[in-house]
């Protein structure tokens, strides 16, 4: 890896290659310019490789040979790394799926997950498999009204919706007025300021439009605590189904280890323990990641010693001898 600054870059030499890159990939000029950076068009690009462009060429160049190094190395870490598994069935991946399809006929429901127990890889793909299914991810500066008004409607559809928060809210409703079956999935939802949990609420008395909350256990605390507000208090009235789930069960982790074909005991045993601590599922799913290209790198196969070295980098703890 070097740096383009610290030597002569052959500005012909990186116009061949982006071109030649061009024909092997069949990516349009837009799409490579946004591999390059942001500060790139379409436009500049195609000029550079036809020897149009009227400016300086140094700065396109450097930032091509950048991006071929940044080619090399994700494909050097795409061949120590193992193929990482898709979505796969686990026992509250199941629960959830049930939880998405009641909340699809019409009603609220609400699903307070620890942190990596994949909340979020089941919401999308329920969304995947099922029509009118709009998932919404709070972030902190969503949480309010308009900011989720905004963030509704650019899933359903609307990527530039303007007006005050009551056109805005109108616009949803009418929206899911015309769908049959609408379900809304708020991730993250423990976010959701109590003007925007209202609106939502107003939404599901109005329209009858399918509501469900994912969120860690503060979610549940805000919905259930004794000194909740009132807005809380009233979408608690009107959940129909609740998942709480604040660790993976050990039928979860067996799925993960079945996903990964992991059958060595020593190994499962591991997974087991990381799998219960925070991050459960997602940190050890980059354990075994690293632990493969622990093992990749030695030319050996996987072992329990790779695994606790695994975890032993990612969590920042030494490993005892």
């Amino acid at each position: 890896m070097n740096d383009p600054k610290s030597q002569p870059i052959d500005v012909e030499e990186q116009r061949a290659w982006l071109e030649e890159f061009k024909r092997d990939s069949g990516l349009p000029w837009s799409q490579i310019a946004g591999r390059l950076g942001p500060d790139f068009k379409s436009s500049t690009i195609s000029l550079f490789v036809t020897g149009k462009y009227a400016g300086r060429l140094d700065w396109i160049a450097e930032a091509i040979f950048r991006f071929r190094q940044t080619l090399v190395a994700q494909a050097a870490i795409r061949a120590e790394g193992p193929e990482i598994p898709g979505y796969f069935p686990t026992e509250t991946s199941d629960r959830l799926i049930r939880l998405l399809h009641y909340a699809q006929r019409g009603r609220i429901t609400v699903g307070a997950l620890a942190a990596g127990i994949s909340k979020t890889t089941v919401a999308h793909y329920f969304q995947a498999c099922n029509s009118n299914v709009f998932v919404i991810t709070v972030f902190p500066s969503t949480s309010g009204i308009f900011g989720m008004l905004k963030a509704v409607l650019k899933s359903l559809g609307v990527p530039n919706a303007a007006g005050s928060p009551e056109v805005l809210s109108n616009q949803v409703m009418d929206r899911v007025r015309n769908l049959a079956n609408p379900l809304l999935v708020f991730d993250e939802a423990q976010h959701l300021t109590v003007r925007a949990i209202e609106e939502i609420r107003g939404w599901y008395d109005l329209t009858g439009v399918g509501i469900c909350l994912l969120g860690n256990k503060s979610l549940l605390q805000q919905l259930e605590g004794g000194n909740r507000s009132d807005a809380f208090a009233q979408i608690f009235s009107r959940v129909s189904l609740r998942v709480v789930k604040l660790r993976p069960t050990t039928a979860d982790v067996d799925a993960l280890l079945e996903a990964w074909r992991i059958h060595d005991e020593k190994i499962a045993a591991e997974i087991h323990r990381i799998a219960q601590l925070p991050g459960a599922l997602r940190s050890a799913t980059w354990t075994l990641e690293l632990a493969h290209m622990i093992a990749a790198g030695g030319k050996e196969e996987l072992t329990v010693g790779d695994v606790q070295d695994a975890w032993a980098q990612l969590s920042s703890r030494s490993v005892a001898a």
